[in-house]
């Protein structure tokens, strides 16, 4: 298992797209926070100053980006391309040979590659929103809004694993397509566009109304869920879901997808 993980971390340090897809990912976290906050705290100087009210929610909503609740968090579309790209370049360029000869193990090699792909993620993401609020401390610190609450710490815990189980997702996906194009297109489109088009033909096609709640169990609308830092329902799985439940859908289809993944590494040929 050593040896997996030191070729998995020596070939994700050597890859010019990680380095690339990373520094996109934490400029555009921050410069948008940046962006946000300034806005926000020019606000205050005029008579559009935000109610009392959302004051206290203002925070975790710019660490995330505003996500959860309604806005989509980009920083995963962008990271999870790593997770694409380790099993893309082994079936691209006809590598996956090559690296079984040097790992003949293929568990240790499929759980590397999660891993290593996984611990890249979730470091780039905590440094991102670590300095989103930041940002949103400077400019906000003397306008009543704290950054140092257990709402804003949530918030990032809560991004983190959205942003881990987005990868391993579009890793798993990728693993079982072996296809890097398709498994790209398919990562942005199912999320934004696939089950959208499913909620919307749901709500407005006569006959088919009693079943637009059921779109709250659509993986990807469960999954941003996880983000939501309104809390608007006291049931798990009520309508929204809560961030909970949010976890258990999505953290279950990652999990199908993963073990789908695993079981046809074992049984496919290289």
């Amino acid at each position: 298992m050593t040896a997996a993980l030191k070729y998995e971390w020596m070939r994700i340090r050597t890859i010019r797209s990680t380095w690339w897809l990373t520094t996109i990912a934490f400029l555009f976290g921050t410069a948008l926070a940046f962006l946000v906050s300034w806005g926000i705290s020019e606000s205050f100087k005029t008579e559009n100053a935000p109610p009392a009210a959302d004051l206290k929610v203002l925070a975790p909503m710019i660490v995330s980006h505003f996500s959860g609740d309604g806005a989509p968090f980009f920083l995963p579309y962008i990271l999870a391309m790593l997770g694409v790209f380790a099993w893309g370049h082994e079936y691209r360029h006809g590598m996956i040979r090559a690296t079984l000869t040097a790992l003949p193990s293929r568990n240790n090699a499929w759980v590397a590659k999660y891993l290593v792909v996984g611990v890249w993620v979730v470091l780039v993401i905590l440094a991102t929103l670590l300095v989103s609020a930041l940002m949103g401390w400077m400019w906000l610190r003397d306008d009543g809004i704290d950054f140092a609450t257990y709402e804003v710490g949530a918030t990032i815990v809560k991004a983190t694993t959205y942003s881990l189980l987005f990868t391993w997702v579009a890793t798993a996906l990728t693993s079982i397509l072996r296809h890097q194009g398709a498994a790209l297109v398919l990562m942005l489109l199912w999320p934004l566009a696939i089950e959208n088009i499913i909620t919307l033909i749901l709500q407005v096609a006569p006959g088919l109304e009693d079943l637009a709640p059921a779109t709250r169990f659509l993986p990807y609308n469960a999954g941003q869920r996880i983000l939501s830092v309104r809390d608007a329902t006291g049931s798990l799985f009520g309508d929204p879901l809560t961030p909970w439940a949010g976890f258990i859908v999505f953290g279950a289809f990652a999990a199908a997808l993963m073990a789908a993944s695993l079981l046809l590494f074992q049984k496919r040929d290289a």
